[in-house]
């Protein structure tokens, strides 16, 4: 075993030979999109995602799903494997089994297994001081994907959302192999603050992070200032329904984006005045997010050049530093 859940890595890997390993990885969640065929695209692009972030390139895959077992919902599940199926032939590879159990709400995933060199794997405990950090995809699904299920997210909002959810982070990879870095993560449901953290916890190292740079999708801002009780009553239309959502109502925010603000944030620095709302988007869990990558300043340039080749996002939202004797601030948003 060369790599395990001792740093909180991406996928585990395991040596074969000399010169391959195998990367393996699980992940499988509830619908978070209406459309069952779009449900089983994110989901594989998620799974497919783990395996990218550790450098590898994925060789096949099973699915695994729970589905109730009524006349409504169960014929659905063939439109989330086809989503799926697709999603794998476009990452050249075939799903090529898996298991299904009987479950009240749907869930579905895939269990993934790449290959990779067993000296070019992207650990999460080498990045070096002095590094910029790269991300290449929005952040704001965690937001955007709430307000799809409460039926008020903007149509492009939901269009752009879903479009980078079902991207494929190969080319990303492929970038990052061509600019020589040793460490990435996929941005997933710890959110930006929670998987940066992980890698300088592994690292050994700190981090400035420039929240100006921090894209974010058209639309989430807007959405979070939005009021609105969650279903059902968001769902109905009753005299008084707007004076109910101004006066009770909550934004669309996750509540694992305030989860993750309780566990992380004692560990970063924010300015003076910093918006909450702000800061529940660093902690927004992802699905389907972009890498976070980590590169020597002298080949930031050709990362960020290749990531535009291969029609990627390249944002630089911060910079390492060297760790110290700082055992609990290692981020600091400027």
């Amino acid at each position: 075993m060369l790599v395990g859940s001792s740093r909180a890595d991406d996928a585990a890997v395991f040596r074969l030979s000399e010169d391959e390993a195998l990367v393996a990885t699980l992940d499988f969640f509830t619908p978070i999109v209406d459309d069952p065929y779009t449900y089983g695209a994110v989901a594989a692009a998620n799974s497919l995602s783990d395996v990218y972030a550790m450098g590898g390139e994925p060789l096949f895959a099973l699915a695994i799903a729970a589905f109730p077992e009524d006349g409504k919902t169960l014929p659905l599940l063939a439109d989330v494997i086809a989503g799926a199926a697709d999603k794998a032939k476009e990452a050249g590879i075939c799903i090529i089994g898996g298991h299904t159990v009987k479950d009240r709400e749907p869930k579905f995933g895939l269990s993934v297994t790449g290959k990779v060199h067993p000296g070019r794997i992207w650990h999460n405990g080498c990045a070096k001081t002095g590094d910029v950090i790269v991300l290449t995809k929005p952040i704001g699904t965690g937001v955007a994907t709430t307000a799809i299920k409460w039926g008020i997210c903007p149509k492009p909002t939901e269009d752009a959302v879903v479009a980078s959810m079902t991207r494929l982070s190969a080319g990303a990879a492929r970038a990052g192999r061509e600019a020589g870095i040793s460490t990435a993560t996929d941005v997933t449901g710890f959110g930006l603050i929670g998987h940066l953290l992980e890698v300088l916890d592994g690292s050994g190292l700190t981090a400035e992070l420039h929240h100006a740079e921090v894209p974010v999708f058209p639309g989430v801002r807007e959405l979070m200032g939005r009021k609105r009780m969650g279903p059902p009553v968001g769902d109905r239309a009753f005299p008084g329904a707007r004076w109910l959502h101004r006066r009770f109502g909550q934004p669309p925010i996750p509540g694992g984006a305030r989860e993750n603000m309780a566990h992380q944030f004692t560990r970063v620095r924010f300015p003076p005045m910093f918006p909450s709302e702000e800061g529940l988007l660093l902690a927004d869990p992802q699905t389907s997010g972009g890498l976070l990558m980590f590169v020597p300043e002298d080949r930031a340039g050709v990362l960020c050049d290749a990531l535009r080749r291969e029609g990627e996002g390249a944002w630089r939202i911060g910079r390492t530093h060297a760790g110290g004797e700082i055992d609990v601030q290692r981020v600091t948003v400027i």
